[in-house]
């Protein structure tokens, strides 16, 4: 039995638990909210560590190790398709695939992924790649040790409350298609996720002005991550919404999705899932909170499909060294062949004698033969080069319509769209305005996912001609030839 604290970590709050975590059991014996003071700022872990600290021993907490889940608009979530390879060769390509498309090196950044059940009308696999700079790693080491911690992992609130749901999700029958969501909600922050049979398939994060105010713009959201799941599952179907929280939290939230989406609706407290155990009366404040850090301890706990942990990402399996078994053998092999080596070796040197001569008559006729070729390839060359450069540039501008997935996050203020060269079909130059400067970079994220584009990553100013959208950007793509792509 282990002793852990598990702290959701917000800008100006922090709420957590402290639990004994074994094999199949997660037992609280203390619950906590603390207002980070406004004095303190986000940029000063240290500070922030030391403050911590004071705190937590006004907790009379007594455990040392800490598990930190970071809200989900902290991180960089996207789907990633790659070939239908092992589970041991996964983690080196899906690191791969991710330095492909990711805008910041790969160096500067922490991944960590979930595999997804494999498809049986796709040749490829599914991944939902996690990642978040270095920097912010390096941050939380130095709260934890200035607050006389060791961090033991770091995960992401939405993906460890989407794994308390899933358990929930194991015990119930699903057929093909059906789809539940997750829906937390503490304070402003709302966090969504979707689960396809307890496997987490989409997760995202909005602001709300207050958590009493108007359902309707988290209705929209959860409408619009619908809408992205089903371009991957286009036979998904909703039959259930997850509330986290205790019984009396968001019932007009509830309320609403149910008159919305004509479907169950269930409330899940995050105090009594699966495998949590209460030896303390939870704080006042709304358990919707407290979904990250009991994840992260249940996580811990028991087997879950969602589990994200930056600290500890996945690996290829480590291989059983049987070196020396195989350096006996290899021995006692080499002095039987060595016995027949040299007799057999006339033998060989006879035949590939024979077989060099005939390769290289064979070489000779094929360059021939490619001589008298030559002008009537000059000629498909050229002719492929001009059918290849034109472009339906109606076509590419519902295309990459369609990629923009048109959101009140950013808007565009000049689209220009230029003639190709041998290099590529075509020239896309673009400005626009965001909200913030991470919708810049998944925009740049979702663009990079075409094959058939080359994204040129523009630096993103903070322009503040328009206050609501204070980030300027640009777009700079080529259309690539088909011959490229496949190259490729």
């Amino acid at each position: 039995m282990s002793d852990f604290l598990a702290i959701d970590l917000e800008p100006h709050r922090i709420c957590g638990v402290e639990a004994s975590v074994e094999r199949g059991a997660v037992k609280i014996r203390k619950s906590f909210s603390l207002d980070v003071p406004e004095s303190i700022s986000v940029d000063d872990p240290q500070g922030l560590g030391d403050w911590l600290k004071g705190e937590l021993r006004r907790q009379r907490t007594s455990a040392s190790q800490v598990c930190i889940s970071l809200p989900r608009e902290d991180v960089i979530v996207r789907h990633l398709e790659t070939p239908d390879v092992s589970d041991d060769e996964l983690p080196d390509l899906v690191r791969y695939q991710s330095a492909a498309k990711s805008t910041i090196p790969l160096d500067q950044l922490t991944l960590d992924f979930l595999p997804l059940p494999r498809r049986s009308d796709a040749s490829v696999r599914d991944v939902l790649v996690s990642t978040v700079h270095q920097d912010r790693i390096k941050r939380l080491r130095t709260i934890s040790s200035s607050a006389g911690l060791e961090l033991q992992s770091v995960g992401v609130s939405s993906v460890a409350t989407a794994g308390i749901v899933a358990l929930e999700e194991q015990r119930l029958d699903h057929s093909d298609g059906e789809v539940a969501v997750a829906v937390a909600q503490h304070g402003d922050r709302v966090e969504i996720s979707i689960l396809d049979d307890g496997h987490l398939h989409f997760t995202h994060s909005t602001q709300v002005m207050s958590a009493d105010g108007p359902q309707t713009p988290i209705l929209a959201e959860i409408s619009r991550a619908l809408v992205a799941l089903q371009k991957r599952l286009p036979n998904s179907r909703i039959v259930r919404f997850w509330m986290i929280g205790s019984p009396d939290e968001n019932t007009k939230l509830a309320d609403a999705i149910r008159d919305r989406f004509k479907c169950d609706v269930r409330q899940l407290d995050p105090f009594q899932g699966q495998g949590v155990t209460l030896g303390c009366k939870p704080v006042d404040d709304p358990h919707g909170a407290f979904g990250g850090p009991i994840g992260q301890l249940v996580s811990h706990s028991l087997e879950v499909s969602c589990a994200v942990d930056f600290l500890n990402p996945r690996r290829p399996a480590i291989k059983k060294d049987y070196s020396n078994h195989k350096k006996l053998a290899g021995v006692a092999l080499v002095v039987v062949l060595l016995v027949g080596l040299f007799g057999y070796r006339s033998y060989l040197v006879a035949g590939l004698e024979k077989k060099v001569a005939q390769a290289t008559t064979d070489e000779k006729d094929q360059k021939e033969l490619l001589e008298q070729l030559a002008p009537q390839v000059d000629v498909a060359e050229s002719v492929g080069e001009w059918a290849s450069s034109r472009v339906n540039w109606l076509e590419e501008a519902n295309a990459l319509t369609d990629t923009f997935d048109g959101t009140e996050r950013h808007y565009l203020t000049k689209v220009q769209f230029g003639e190709g060269t041998r290099k590529e079909r075509g020239t896309v130059t673009a400005s626009g305005h965001a909200k913030e400067r991470f919708d810049v970079e998944g925009l740049n994220a979702e663009l990079m996912q075409r094959t058939d584009l080359e994204v040129n990553a523009k630096p993103i100013k903070n322009s503040g001609r328009d206050g609501d959208y204070p980030q300027q950007f640009d777009l700079d793509l080529k259309l690539k030839h088909a011959e490229t792509e496949t190259a490729e």
